[in-house]
């Protein structure tokens, strides 16, 4: 019998090439791939192009911001999970965005994101999602 897994596909939107790279390389892993991208605008061509389980976007980019890139993603797909990574506490319920939306705080560690990932992508409503796709 043979075991297959399956790839759980990260969208990341960050302006900072350094933090993008560094940021990138935590995310992946044997069971991640993950697409980098600079701008929201790029975030959100991705997005339209392609099947992502989850994303992960900064706040602050230039042009498309990442609370605006989730409002838009939202549009498009309603039950995809979004972390928004800032410099800074968000208090997220102040922008009215939907549901399987998290803040985290940066500097963040690889703990800290993977458990976040681990807990959006494993609720009931995502086991149920992954079950319909397949």
């Amino acid at each position: 019998m043979r075991i297959v897994t399956m790839m759980l596909r990260v969208l990341y939107i960050e302006d900072n090439a350094l933090v993008r790279e560094i940021t990138r390389d935590l995310l992946a892993d044997d069971a991640r791939e993950v697409v980098a991208v600079a701008t929201g605008e790029e975030g959100l061509s991705a997005f339209q192009q392609s099947h992502f389980d989850i994303v992960v976007t900064d706040v602050s980019l230039p042009a498309m911001s990442g609370i605006d890139l989730v409002r838009h993603v939202k549009e498009i797909s309603p039950s995809v999970p979004i972390i928004v990574a800032s410099g800074y506490p968000l208090n997220l319920e102040d922008y009215r965005l939907g549901s399987k939306i998290r803040a985290i705080v940066k500097p963040f560690d690889a703990p800290e994101m993977n458990a976040l990932i681990q807990d959006l992508c494993t609720s009931p409503a995502a086991a149920s999602s992954e079950l319909a796709a397949r």
